[in-house]
């Protein structure tokens, strides 16, 4: 990989000396994979789920031991794209060699309905996934591990926003998934997710098809310990200056959230010698104005009341009683029943999460946002 400019990565993992902490998350999951058990890691948004990830396949593939894929299903909205984008990663990691196309990609890809067409500009092989409608999901990603277990290598996949299959319509997505996991027992899963709530049901609800067949780990924030440590490294190596005060009111402002520490840490690098909190706030209201047109649109979406309730979770957050008679009185939202029905609304939509107890605004920038309301 190219060497970032900037030392705060806010858009890709750059390699582990970029990469903070998480050394005994990685340690943990190393020791899963090593022991053949599958994984769920799951997280609330952007705490660094794909990046450790990332960081993880490093390591196995540094190992030689290992071949790692990587699948992203939060775009996919039926199984079939889910079969697209498994099949995608691994046309990617297999298809392309020094003399063209593999022969036996070539035969994966037929079997499953794929084509390849050629670029008529550049010349370059471009892949094609209708997935043949002839056969069933579950004979389409036999197929696929087929492929997989006949590579000399041990395969680690990993599936991030596997909540998603939950949405998918006229399957019976989760017992397809599962059978085909049980179909190639050397390949190591993990299944990732930032819906916490969904992921746990998934795994943990006897009726469920992946009931007890996987390790939970739930990803915290990094401590503010040793992120202290790696925001003090990166400025003392461009010969730049952050004090520990002004880094935890970073912190702190965050919520312990990775991409936001990052990227209010990436403005402030590219900007200060010598950074004070006077420039922490100049860079977080920045952040906010910048994001302002997008935040805006929230209230658009809701109803009245929901949105009422939205901007009062925020500006009282962590909320511990949103039902209680000062909650309700201080931000006149009326009826507490009324109130119940629009955070369960506000729920559903991974607007507000309840954490330990607490209600939060989901997006810490949207609740720092509305919290000036």
């Amino acid at each position: 990989m190219k060497e970032p400019f900037n030392p705060f990565v806010i858009n890709t993992y750059q390699g582990k000396e970029y990469f903070c902490d998480r050394e005994n998350d990685l340690k943990k999951l190393i020791s899963h994979i090593e022991n053949d058990r599958n994984v769920v890691l799951y997280a609330w948004r952007r705490l660094g789920k794909s990046a450790l990830i990332h960081r993880l396949f490093d390591e196995l593939e540094s190992s030689n031991n290992y071949e790692t894929l990587y699948i992203d299903l939060l775009a996919t909205q039926n199984i079939d794209e889910a079969i697209q984008s498994i099949s995608a990663a691994i046309y990617e990691k297999y298809g392309k060699t020094s003399k063209g196309i593999s022969a036996s990609i070539q035969k994966l890809l037929a079997s499953i309905g794929a084509t390849i067409s050629f670029n008529p500009m550049s010349g370059t092989p471009e892949l094609t996934l209708g997935i043949n409608k002839s056969k069933q999901p579950h004979q389409s990603l036999a197929s696929l591990g087929e492929f997989l277990i006949a590579r000399k290598k041990r395969i680690v996949i990993a599936i991030d926003e596997f909540q998603q299959i939950n949405d998918y319509e006229g399957t019976k997505a989760e017992a397809i998934f599962r059978s085909w996991v049980q179909q190639i027992p050397d390949v190591r899963f993990i299944f990732s997710g930032s819906h916490r709530t969904l992921m746990e049901a998934m795994f943990t609800e006897k009726k469920r098809p992946f009931y007890q067949s996987s390790m939970l780990e739930s990803l915290q924030p990094i401590p503010l310990e040793a992120y202290s440590q790696f925001i003090t490294q990166q400025f003392q190596a461009a010969k730049k200056v952050i004090d520990l005060d002004t880094i935890e009111k970073i912190y702190t402002w965050s919520r312990g959230q990775t991409y936001t520490i990052q990227l209010v840490c990436n403005h402030l690098f590219a900007n200060y010698k010598k950074v004070t909190k006077k420039d922490v706030d100049t860079v977080l209201n920045q952040i906010l104005v910048q994001q302002q047109a997008i935040y805006a649109n929230f209230q658009k979406m809701l109803t009245r009341t929901q949105w009422n309730v939205f901007r009062a979770v925020a500006k009282e957050e962590p909320l511990k009683n949103p039902l209680s008679k000062d909650f309700l009185q201080k931000h006149n939202l009326g009826a507490a029943s009324t109130v119940s029905t629009s955070l369960k609304a506000l729920e559903k939509l991974e607007l507000v999460i309840k954490d330990e107890g607490n209600y939060l605004v989901h997006e810490v920038q949207l609740a720092r946002w509305m919290a000036k309301l």
